[in-house]
């Protein structure tokens, strides 16, 4: 014999409601966490490629406007 599916009331409803926006809430705290420490690691990034760049430079035997007109060269 198939039972029918209970019906389900406004606080079942509202429980119900309540405990996805919290999970909700939960994920998009994580996801902004994740969000910032990739942000944080873009940063390094690019600061220890411009570290690498000031490196190469100071090692070069080229000369600055040299090095600038080959860098506006490839851009």
């Amino acid at each position: 014999m198939m039972k029918m599916p209970r019906t389900k009331n406004i606080k079942t409803i509202e429980a119900e409601i309540f405990q996805k926006e919290e999970q909700l809430r939960h994920l998009k705290e994580r996801c902004d966490k994740a969000s910032q420490k990739l942000d944080a690691l873009y940063e390094l990034k690019k600061h220890r490629e411009q570290e690498e760049l000031l490196k190469a430079i100071d090692k070069s035997t080229r000369t600055k406007a040299e090095i600038l007109a080959f860098l506006e060269s490839h851009a």
